[in-house]
């Protein structure tokens, strides 16, 4: 069921969210537009994903408390009560209504992974072809991609420091015996990025710091650094791809090719699979 209540909820959610971007009036007036446009439709299709998850039987509780637990430390507020109330302050909703709006998030972005784009394949042929008739586009400066896990000592005595720093030491002796880093960075870093795995974009030379640039720079893939003590903790980082000045080569740069190729599939692929649950559910319009 999906209220007109319930989508003016949502319609002053974007509101809320285009006013907290502080966009111009153009801007924002497009924004809100398009946005009204596809309310209905885009409802409509999370509650048939969450559906479909549940016919599937998959679980989000682990990655929801994951989500919690870093939105709490973000904010900064230790205390459960006060927590709820500014995600409340925040998000213009309850505590349990924005708690079930993420929970339903996730399970939508795990449907669309398993039965979206786990089903798009691109070939080996496919790659070479799209990497020899755009060479010039992997022309690149040096530059390193990194991903970090930083362990906090905010508001941290000298035992507490300690300890991060012990932790720290940890993850660095994990990943180097093969622990994938993706994985430790997500439950591991304090760091914003750790949904994420802790990927970082692409630095060339002069943009980091020169303890830091004078370590990963003299490195290749996959090497990852002792603890770095910074101002708010304990920073790892690994390199996940180096790149020397010229045309990169076809290995160091199909990642990012297949990246380029799935994109465009992708929307095609979910509306496709989007249509095809609303020809297979039971939609009353009153």
């Amino acid at each position: 069921i999906v209220t007109r209540g319930e989508m003016d909820k949502f319609r002053r959610q974007v509101e809320a969210e285009v006013a907290h971007q502080q966009m111009n009036a153009e801007r924002a007036k497009q924004v809100l537009k398009d946005a009204e446009t596809d309310l209905l439709r885009d409802r409509i299709d999370q509650l048939l994903m969450v559906a479909k998850a549940k016919e599937l039987d998959l679980k989000v509780d682990q990655q929801l408390s994951k989500q919690m637990a870093t939105l709490q430390l973000k904010s900064g507020i230790t205390d459960t009560d006060k927590f709820q109330q500014w995600v409340r302050e925040q998000s213009g909703m309850s505590f349990e209504d924005y708690k079930q709006q993420t929970k339903d998030g996730l399970l939508s972005q795990e449907v669309v992974r398993r039965e979206v784009g786990g089903r798009i394949t691109i070939s080996k042929a496919e790659e070479q072809k799209y990497y020899d008739d755009h060479k010039n586009e992997f022309v690149r400066e040096e530059q390193v991609w990194l991903q970090e896990i930083l362990i906090s000592t905010r508001d941290k005595d000298e035992k507490g420091v300690a300890a991060a720093e012990t932790k720290a030491k940890d993850l660095v002796n994990r990943a180097r015996k093969g622990e994938n880093f993706n994985t430790l960075a997500r439950d591991n870093s304090d760091a914003e990025t750790a949904e994420g795995g802790g990927n970082l974009p692409a630095f060339k030379r002069g943009l980091l710091k020169k303890e830091i640039e004078d370590v990963v720079f003299q490195q290749s893939k996959g090497f990852v650094t002792d603890p770095i003590r910074q101002g708010n903790g304990f920073l790892v980082l690994r390199v996940s791809q180096h790149d020397a000045a010229g045309l990169q080569p076809f290995d160091a740069v199909e990642n990012e090719i297949l990246d380029r190729m799935y994109q465009p599939r992708m929307q095609p692929a979910l509306r496709a699979y989007l249509t095809k649950l609303r020809q297979e559910a039971f939609l009353q319009i009153k």
